[in-house]
């Protein structure tokens, strides 16, 4: 079932899929990759008809039952918004950083997060982007969320190219298997050498072979401040 956050009233609604810029998503079977782009399709297009909304739900209902990873990627790519930079307006932090809310399915306190996609035409295909979420007690976890699942809590190097240097972060698999979490806050962005970077552009060492991708940072700032007002403060 999709729900859509309403900002006026901090509630999730079922019934349209345009008007509000916050999705709350809940997670299942459908692999990370699919609720990723699902985000950025539908805060993409908020002027979009209700026929080319109508066709982008039922494109994205035909995509995420493919069972193959590379062909339901393939797939997704294609409901992507057209390049054509004219015909796109800017976009503001919640277009490029959309804030996920999860319910927990105990009743507990629900999941936040916010997403990037990879850049698609140079990233790798079992790469599908960098998401920020709110840890149960105050602070911040940074991950890279995977295509391709690794086994769980399994060791992995990632090299993050700094232009100069090429660090390398010794990151723990989730406990899903679906996400890479790398040993950094995210305040790290603001700090020299990585607040000059547009980009974050890694590498990930794995044994079934490297992963390189590339996220675009544009618009964090303002879309972690939206996050903190949503996480725990104590």
């Amino acid at each position: 079932m999709w729900h859509i956050y309403n900002p006026s009233t901090k509630a999730c609604l079922s019934t349209k899929l345009s008007g509000w810029r916050m999705a709350c998503f809940r997670f299942g079977a459908i692999p990370l990759i699919a609720l990723i782009l699902s985000g950025y399709l539908l805060s993409g297009i908020p002027n979009a008809s209700a026929q080319q909304q109508t066709d982008i739900s039922e494109g994205f209902a035909k995509c995420k039952v493919i069972a193959d990873d590379q062909t339901r990627l393939n797939c997704l790519k294609k409901l992507l918004p057209s390049a054509d930079s004219a015909a796109i307006p800017a976009q503001s932090s919640q277009d490029r950083w959309p804030l996920v809310v999860t319910p927990h399915p105990g009743g507990g306190r629900e999941a936040v997060s916010i997403m990037r996609t990879a850049d698609t035409a140079r990233s790798d295909p079992d790469l599908a982007g960098l998401m920020i979420r709110c840890q149960e007690k105050p602070g911040f976890e940074v991950l890279l969320a995977l295509v391709r699942p690794f086994p769980p809590r399994a060791p992995r190097d990632v090299v993050i190219n700094l232009g100069s240097t090429r660090p390398v972060l010794h990151a723990e698999v989730s406990s899903l298997g679906t996400g890479l979490v790398l040993p950094v806050e995210p305040a790290i962005f603001t700090t020299e050498p990585w607040r000059e970077l547009r980009e974050l552009d890694v590498v990930i060492k794995d044994p079934e072979g490297e992963i390189h991708g590339v996220i675009p940072l544009d618009g964090l700032a303002p879309a972690m401040a939206e996050l903190s007002a949503r996480c725990p403060s104590g």
